[in-house]
This record gives C-alpha cells, sequence and structure tokens, in this order.
C-alpha cells in the first residue's frame, strides 16, 4: 500500500477521469476542496480565540461535510461530489450569513457567495453551470437584502447597491465563461500536442526514453515498455535500476554516470538479451538535456535495432572472404598448370628437350589438364548456383546405377592407391532427385574419399532404404578433418585447397557445390569426422517428390 501524502490526497478519483482534461478538473476539485478544508480548521481556531461557540462548531461541523467529498470522489462519484460540494458551501454560508443577519453583525458573509459561483463555472458542465451559478446569485441577492433592511438602509442606497452587485455579478461571469472557454482549448490544443507527441514517439522503430538526472523515467515510448516487460504507466516515475535487468544496468550505469559528469553525449554498440526474450544489437546514445544553469537536468535514451544491419555487415564480410577465397583459387589451382603447360610447351618449341622426352610429360600433363577442367567446371557450377541459376528438377533415379557409373570413373586411381573400394547397395534403390545434381555429388564425394586416403586405405559406399528415405553413406579410413572445418563444411564455405595423400590437387570447392546441389533437392546431410581415423559423410534422399 502506498504511503497516505497530501499528492495522494490530491490525486483522489484521478484513476476514474475519462480524459487528460478530467484529470486536470479533478485536480483543481481537490485542491478546492482541500484549501475550503484549511480555510474552515483556520476560521474555527480563530473563532475560539475570540470567545465565540456556535462558529467554531459550525467550522469543525462544515470541515468533516467538505471531508465527504474526498471519499465521493475516491469511488468515483465525481459530478455527485461536486453537486454535494457546492450545494454544501452554498447551505454553510447562506447559513452563516442568517446567523450573523439575526445577531445584527454587518460581516458581509454573503459576497462569500461569489466564490462559489466562480466556482460553479468551472466544477458544473453544460447549461447546468449557467443555471447553477444565477441560482447562488440569487441566494447572494435575498441575503443583501436582509442585510440591507436589517441595516435600515434607504431607498437609494438599496437600489444602488443591488444595482451595483448585479453589473459585478455579470461582469464576472462574461469573463469566467470567457476565461473558461480560452482554457478548455488551451488544454484541448495541449493534448493533441502531447497526442502527437506521443504517436510519433510510439511509432518510431527505436526504444526511447526520458529520465531525470536521478535516474527515474519521466517518458517513454510503448517500443521501450513493451521490450522491457512493462506498461508505459508502471514506468513512469520508477528508477532504472528497479527496470532494467541486473546485467544490462551494472554495464550501463558508468555511461549514464559519465553524460552527467562529462555534459556529452556517450555512445554504444553491443550486442543485448532483453527480458521480452529478444536478442538484439543495440546502437544507441545517451544524450543530455541541460537547463538554464548549465546542469543535466535529464537525459534522452535512444537505442536502435540494428540486428539486420550488423547481419548484413557480418554477410558482407564472408562474401569478401569467400571472393578472396576464389581468387585464391584461380590464382594457385587454374593459373600453376597453365604457366607449366606454357613452359613444357616452350621448352619443346625451343628444342630444350627432345620429343621423347615431352611424350615423357605426356601422362602428367594429362592429369594436371583434367584437373584443370574439373576445377573450370566446378567454378562455373558453383557461380551458377551462387547466383541462383541452379534449379533442381528431381524424378525417380536409380541411385545404385548412379553410384556404381561415377565410381568407375576413379577406377585408375583406385587402383594406383591400392584403396579397398566397395559399393554396398541394393541394385533397384530407387530415390526422388535430379539426376544429374546427384552425379555431380556423388562424384565429388567419392573423389574427395579417395583423395584423402592413404594408399592401402579403405572407401566404402553404402545405401539402404526406409519407407520415407533412401540413405547413402561415403566412409573412407582417410586423414579425416577437425570440427572447424566440418563446420565450415556444413556452411558450405568455399574449403582451401588441399593436396591429397598422392598430391592430388582441387579446386577447394567440390563439397561446397555437392552440398548445395544436394540441399535444392530437399537432401539432409551430415557429416562426422576423426582426424588420421576418417570421415563418413551421410546423405538422406526423399524417396517421393512429399517430402
Amino acid at each position: 500500500m502506498k504511503p497516505f501524502s497530501s499528492k495522494t490526497l490530491l490525486r483522489t478519483g484521478m484513476s476514474h477521469a475519462q480524459s487528460p482534461l478530467d484529470k486536470r478538473r479533478i485536480a483543481l476539485f481537490n485542491y478546492l476542496i482541500l484549501f475550503c478544508l484549511i480555510t474552515s480548521l483556520l476560521l474555527g481556531g480563530i473563532t475560539i480565540t475570540f470567545g465565540l461557540i456556535i462558529q467554531p462548531i459550525l467550522c469543525f461541523v462544515a470541515t468533516t461535510l467538505l471531508s465527504i467529498s474526498f471519499v465521493l470522489n475516491h469511488f468515483g462519484k465525481i459530478r455527485f461530489s461536486k453537486a454535494y460540494f457546492i450545494t454544501l458551501c452554498v447551505l454553510m454560508i447562506v447559513g452563516a450569513s442568517l446567523i450573523y443577519i439575526r445577531e445584527g453583525q454587518d460581516v458581509d458573509l454573503e459576497n462569500m457567495l461569489f466564490a462559489a459561483m466562480a466556482i460553479t463555472m468551472f466544477l458544473v458542465d453544460g447549461l447546468k453551470k449557467h443555471f447553477v451559478y444565477w441560482l447562488i446569485f440569487g441566494c447572494f441577492i435575498f441575503l443583501k437584502v436582509l442585510s440591507l433592511n436589517a441595516l435600515g438602509v434607504d431607498g437609494t442606497i438599496f437600489g444602488l447597491t443591488l444595482i451595483n452587485n448585479v453589473v459585478v455579478a455579470a461582469v464576472l461571469y462574461l469573463f469566467l465563461y470567457v476565461f473558461r472557454s480560452i482554457l478548455i482549448k488551451a488544454f484541448d490544443r495541449s493534448d493533441q500536442h502531447e497526442q502527437t507527441l506521443r504517436s510519433l514517439l510510439d511509432n518510431a522503430p527505436l526504444l526511447m526514453a526520458l529520465v531525470d538526472a536521478e535516474g527515474n523515467f519521466i517518458l517513454v515510448n510503448n517500443n521501450y515498455s513493451s521490450r522491457f516487460g512493462h506498461k508505459r504507466r508502471e514506468l513512469i516515475g520508477k528508477n532504472r535500476r528497479e527496470v532494467l535487468p541486473q546485467d544490462i544496468f551494472e554495464k550501463h550505469e558508468p555511461m549514464f554516470q559519465e553524460v552527467l559528469k562529462s555534459k556529452s553525449q556517450v555512445s554504444f554498440l553491443e550486442e543485448t538479451s532483453l527480458p521480452d526474450g529478444s536478442v538484439i544489437s543495440a546502437n544507441g546514445k545517451y544524450e543530455p538535456i541541460l537547463n538554464a544553469d548549465g546542469k543535466v537536468e535529464s537525459i534522452a535514451i535512444c537505442v536502435d535495432d540494428v540486428s539486420e544491419l550488423v547481419r548484413a555487415h557480418r554477410a558482407l564480410k564472408v562474401a569478401n572472404e569467400t571472393k578472396d577465397k576464389l581468387f585464391s583459387i584461380i590464382a594457385h589451382d587454374i593459373k600453376s598448370p597453365l604457366n607449366l603447360f606454357h613452359s613444357i610447351l616452350s621448352l619443346n618449341h625451343d628444342d630444350v628437350i627432345s620429343k621423347e622426352q615431352f611424350i615423357e610429360y605426356q601422362d602428367s600433363l594429362k592429369r594436371r589438364l583434367t584437373s584443370l577442367t574439373d576445377t573450370v567446371d566446378e567454378l562455373l557450377e558453383w557461380a551458377r548456383m551462387q547466383l541462383g541459376g541452379i534449379s533442381a528438377y528431381p524424378a525417380k533415379v536409380n541411385v545404385s546405377s548412379v553410384v556404381h557409373e561415377n565410381a568407375d570413373l576413379f577406377h585408375t586411381l583406385i587402383q594406383r592407391k591400392n584403396i579397398d573400394f566397395k559399393i554396398d547397395a541394393p541394385s533397384e534403390m530407387e530415390a526422388w532427385i535430379d539426376e544429374n545434381h546427384f552425379k555431380v555429388a556423388i562424384r565429388n564425394l567419392i573423389h574427395n574419399a579417395i583423395k584423402y586416403t592413404n594408399g592401402g586405405g579403405s572407401v566404402k559406399v553404402v545405401g539402404n532404404q526406409n519407407d520415407d528415405e533412401t540413405i547413402v553413406k561415403i566412409k573412407d579410413t582417410g586423414i579425416g578433418m577437425s570440427s572447424e572445418r566440418i563446420n565450415s563444411i556444413i556452411k558450405k564455405e568455399i574449403q582451401k585447397s588441399e593436396v591429397g595423400t598422392d598430391k592430388e590437387i582441387g579446386a577447394g570447392l567440390g563439397l561446397s557445390l555437392s552440398l548445395g546441389l544436394l540441399e535444392k533437392n530437399n537432401c539432409d546431410i551430415s557429416v562426422t569426422s576423426e582426424i588420421n581415423k576418417g570421415t563418413t559423410i551421410e546423405i538422406k534422399i526423399p524417396n517421393s517428390a512429399s517430402k
């Protein structure tokens, strides 16, 4: 429960207000009630010192009756409370005036009804305010007539006094009516401007807040309050320490203090976990707002979620690294063989080597030329895939037949390295995949397995099926791979070209190309490996187009 205070008392009933203007009018009404209570108590105390009895009793009774208006406001009976308050004030003034007139005391207490008339113009709405205003003035005229008669005032003075009071009442009425209209219009414009400002803040894709020099929230937009798991009205008046998660507060408090000390802007860029569960790249700043004395009066906080920009920057960085790798491949794996061809041809042309010696180089040149052709083909296919130029056209394909057909291409390499190569797959094993894509992928994967397996090792291709998919595994006893390299392969990054166990060369594009083609055919790929123990690549191919 909140502790009782005058501020709490003056806010009584505001939760029942329908608009900001209603809140201001309720606040004004509460101030009037409090003023009347204090005035009644003071008058009661003063009249006691004069030795009076009835007047103090009336003042204390009035104080008790007036306090009922606060109770009515608390329960939302604002209209009834206003009517009760005005009626009670008028009755007390009229009653006290009648007592003084009867006792022959000329204290002009009836003049206090002008104050009641003024209050009426601000508390009562519609046509009723005009009726109540002049009704109270009628009570004033009644009391004034009684007072003048009691004093024995002659007819001329009597008439002039009444006329003067009518003029005062009319001028007061006109002034209050115009002033009330101007005041309400000013409040309306102020509310409209406030709503416009609030709308601008709420529609901004930023987290925005305004805090005072102690760190208490003055203003926040919806984006800020919702990201921190609060409603806007819950944050106003709270301290940053109460709202921010502990890790964020501890990280940002030194920045906040630096703004207070230096009176200059402090910016930050960091990855932040917010209470709503989101993780954002926050680009923000603390901007000091100075008062006329040059002291920091408040601090504006503005945070922009630049996660998309950061991701784009990272993607650009990866693209640049890929470009560098690509140029490295072109420079090494394409240019080097071409330089070798050029050198040998130049030697033969200059008769530095004989025709017989040139023929001895043919096998080496043939292997180099084959490798160069494969590199160019892989480079072109990879480039097409990066540009989105490769589309899959899956159909029923005999997987076993494609595996055998492409394994035969490496018969000479298998024999030269004395590798135990086996295929264990049903002959009628069919799956749903683009045949050309599968040929390129399985050829690259089998070639890699042979390439990185030492002489005397083994490579095995195993195939089996269930109701939903066909599973092909390529197992080797080769040099294996690190977990970092496996992660790089899964991300389809270009691999640095590495020489095989028999000095075979490659472009480093084969794995990236193969995984990309398989994914275009809705295949699942997993890679497991252990250094110096071998690698297993598993491909799961859907058996039908339903996947």
